[in-house]
């Protein structure tokens, strides 16, 4: 079976560019598919923390190392913003990472580590309708995964770079779900 990383929401790709971490991604050597909604997310206003490090490192390795992939919902919150400016973004990273995810797992030979920022992980309402071949984790626990497999050294100090930015509870939200 094919597996590839999807990341779910704009969340983990900040908390890692505040952390300089997000090459972190590459580790578990499975692709990593970003939707074009979540991509828009971060890097719709570059002067918010971590915003110009993620399209830099989207820029340096899509298409080789990471695929940003084209949604209907991406398009259709275009055609609305085109419309009425003040069209927000709310849950539209979700859906779209749910349309990548619905075609993906068309054809049988796929699997899916949807990557999602701690504190969506338990609210985000797709989930209870998930094959067996997609895994769900939130930022902290892949990173204290690839702590465990030891392909990082320490998981606890790429999130304490991040708190300053972030705020603790991305640290309070790890430990109240394990």
């Amino acid at each position: 079976m094919n597996f590839s990383l999807v990341v779910t929401d704009s969340g983990p790709l900040i908390t890692l560019a505040i952390a300089r971490s997000l090459d972190v991604l590459f580790l578990p050597n499975l692709p990593v598919i970003v939707p074009d909604m979540v991509r828009h997310e971060v890097i719709q206003d570059l002067s918010k923390p971590g915003a110009a490090l993620v399209a830099e490192w989207i820029r340096l390795n899509d298409p080789h190392r990471l695929t940003v992939r084209p949604t209907e919902v991406f398009e259709e919150f275009m055609l609305l913003k085109s419309m009425n400016p003040a069209t927000k973004t709310k849950n539209r990273g979700e859906q779209a990472a749910a349309e990548v995810l619905g075609r993906a797992l068309e054809g049988n030979d796929f699997g899916a580590v949807l990557l999602f920022e701690d504190s969506a992980v338990r609210k985000t309402n797709f989930l209870t309708r998930l094959p067996d071949c997609v895994v769900v984790t939130s930022t902290s626990a892949f990173l204290f995964g690839l702590e465990s497999r030891g392909l990082i050294q320490n998981a606890q100090s790429i999130l304490d770079q991040a708190v300053d930015v972030r705020g603790s509870e991305i640290l309070a939200r790890y430990l109240a779900g394990t």
